[in-house]
């Protein structure tokens, strides 16, 4: 057994997935909101028998591998290591080659973070650093070292001396990890002259950097802040500073405070709001959001940009909403940012978070405050930035609450303002249309499902019924006939079925209709049960493969009288007559109950 199969065996998916959310017994299957996407209803199941997991919602799918990788964002090199590490196993690499890229960059980041802390806190060169974050910033030197803050040298080589010369890493990989870059025949810090903050990810890898120039002449010729670029490791949308440190806080809180910068988050945790992560600008992304929907359910905004006037922003926080998330607006009315509200006024920064508003409430508000309404021209300007935020508000009674408040305060009907958003959603609507050409599904129809339906029977129940020769000619979708004739290819060389073995044996594009076959919460009484329901399932694809014959023969008859073949036509008559009392007994017994005898 490889390494590979050896932490497959000794992983229990079950096990890992109720580490991230809430798993419920379903029959012989679990059962829980799906992690990936916000829902009401369950449509998430995991399968202890097969060890996969299925949302039957947003059709996520696959082993305990690939349910890392789709929420950790880990790729397969990160998820082999996190399970070995779980289960015991104790992995050999073979060569250095076997490490994955993401594994070089996380070593290369957090050697950079190391190098840049020592200048910081250890070295003449970053005195004045560390005088600027004590004295202008107030931060304190406990708070520095939790960040693990650094600073660059003003030398545009002394990283390169530490990473390339000392450490034997390759000038290529130091710029992929967009740390430095070449110029001028020399390799050069990107982030030279600079105060570091590292950025982690949720784990607490290190994955780039975020530097700010000192205050001086530099910051008129260049950018005051600057970011790694994209990497491999770091994106910018996926990002939300502060979260490896702040999570449990999260979780215990229930709320997470979302800040704009890194001092946002860095002042508001050194006076005791540790539930809070910032983000790069004021949009919250898709991916951002969902990452939060781990840890919790509310959200207060309380960012540098003015979320009503920014597009951006009142589209994160569509995105939030519809996620799941309870969103509120948290409003600084004596200081520009959150680090000037924590270093100015830390008990009123805090009730400024308590006492935040609905989201909803705040974007209409916002509008009515800035717009005079007393004039035609203010409220149409008030009617085009609201109807655009009614409009996505997906739960309905909501809607129709703002509805209503919205009509009331410009003096119009209620109808009025419902018409506008219908307007709105059409436009929306002819957004989107050309995207979702060929992504509705076909209805299933009965003879699929009931194919489906006889091989889940068979699966769960008892393998032992698919066996039987005849019941191959009874399917004709390719989906089911494929999946048996991998089962009759599987059970010649396993006299004993395994789910679980079976399932990684399909080809890709056969597991998913496999998975959504076997992964569901029913649980029949006992297995005689399933077994009449398999055999009424089996009877009536015969009466279905019956009528399809018939209809085939009526068809070939007809072209045979259009060319006078009598001869041909009445033995197809005498073949047609058969089949017709065939299906006369089988649709008799169906009304006696006796085609549950097996024949």
């Amino acid at each position: 057994m490889d390494q590979i199969e050896e932490i497959k065996a000794k992983t229990d998916i079950v096990s890992l997935i109720g580490e991230y959310t809430q798993l419920k017994k379903a029959g012989r299957n679990y059962k829980a909101l799906c992690p990936f996407h916000g829902e009401k209803t369950p449509s998430f199941m995991v399968s202890p028998e097969l060890q996969i997991f299925k949302c039957f919602g947003c059709q996520a799918s696959g082993d305990a591998f690939a349910f890392l990788q789709q929420y950790e964002g880990m790729d397969f090199g990160e998820a082999l290591k996190l399970l070995a590490e779980k289960s015991g196993v104790k992995l050999v690499p073979l060569r250095r080659g076997d490490f994955s890229e993401k594994e070089r960059l996380y070593s290369i980041n957090s050697l950079a973070e190391k190098f840049y802390q020592y200048f910081l806190l250890s070295h003449p060169v970053g005195k004045s650093a560390l005088n600027y974050l004590l004295q202008e910033r107030d931060l304190k030197l406990a708070t520095i070292k939790e960040f693990r803050l650094g600073f660059s040298p003003d030398n545009p080589i002394a990283l390169k001396r530490f990473l390339v010369d000392k450490k034997r890493f390759t000038p290529r990989e130091i710029e992929g990890a967009g740390i430095g870059y070449p110029k001028g025949g020399y390799f050069v810090d990107r982030f030279r002259g600079r105060i570091i903050f590292p950025l982690f990810d949720h784990r607490g890898n290190t994955v780039g950097f975020a530097g700010r120039l000192l205050p001086g002449p530099k910051e008129k010729e260049l950018a005051k802040y600057i970011n790694t670029p994209e990497t491999p490791v770091y994106h910018k949308g996926n990002l939300l500073y502060g979260l490896n440190l702040t999570r449990q806080n999260i979780k215990r809180k229930e709320t997470a405070i979302v800040v704009e910068g890194e001092l946002d988050a860095i002042s508001s945790w050194q006076i005791g709001v540790k539930n809070v992560v910032a983000i790069k600008g004021s949009a919250l992304t898709e991916d951002q959001v969902r990452l939060l929907y781990r840890f919790s359910k509310k959200l207060v905004l309380c960012l540098d940009a003015d979320i009503a006037g920014d597009a951006a922003a009142r589209r994160g926080v569509v995105i939030a909403q519809n996620q799941g998330l309870e969103v509120k607006v948290a409003q600084l009315t004596k200081f520009k940012d959150p680090d000037e509200a924590a270093r100015g006024d830390a008990e009123g920064y805090k009730k400024a978070l308590i006492k935040a508003v609905g989201v909803w409430d705040f974007l209409v508000e916002s509008a009515f405050s800035r717009f005079d309404t007393r004039t035609g021209e203010g409220n149409a300007k008030v009617s085009r930035e609201i109807v655009p935020i009614l409009s996505s508000i997906a739960d309905k009674i909501v809607q129709a609450h703002y509805i209503k408040t919205v009509a009331r305060r410009l003096g119009v009907p209620e109808e009025a303002v419902s018409q506008q958003i219908e307007k709105e959603a059409q436009k929306e609507e002819i957004k989107i249309a050309p995207e979702a050409v060929g992504k509705v599904k076909e209805e299933k129809n009965r003879r699929a499902l009931l194919e489906e339906r006889l091989l889940s029977l068979g699966f769960r129940f008892d393998p032992k019924l698919l066996k039987d020769k005849k019941i191959l000619p009874l399917f004709e979708t390719p989906l089911a006939k494929r999946i048996l004739a991998e089962y009759f290819t599987f059970s010649k060389k396993h006299k004993i079925f395994n789910a679980s073995e079976f399932s990684r044996k399909l080809p890709k594009e056969l597991f998913e209709g496999f998975a959504q076959m076997v992964l569901t919460e029913e649980e029949l009484d006992n297995e005689s049960e399933a077994q009449t329901e398999f055999l009424i399932v089996k009877h009536e694809l015969k009466v279905f493969s019956v009528k399809k014959e018939l209809s085939e023969m009526t068809a070939e008859i007809r072209a045979l009288e259009e060319k006078d073949e009598k001869s041909k036509i009445i033995k197809l008559e005498k073949k047609f007559n058969e089949l017709t009392q065939k299906l006369y007994q089988l649709e008799q017994e169906v009304r006696s109950g006796i085609m549950l005898k097996e024949e």
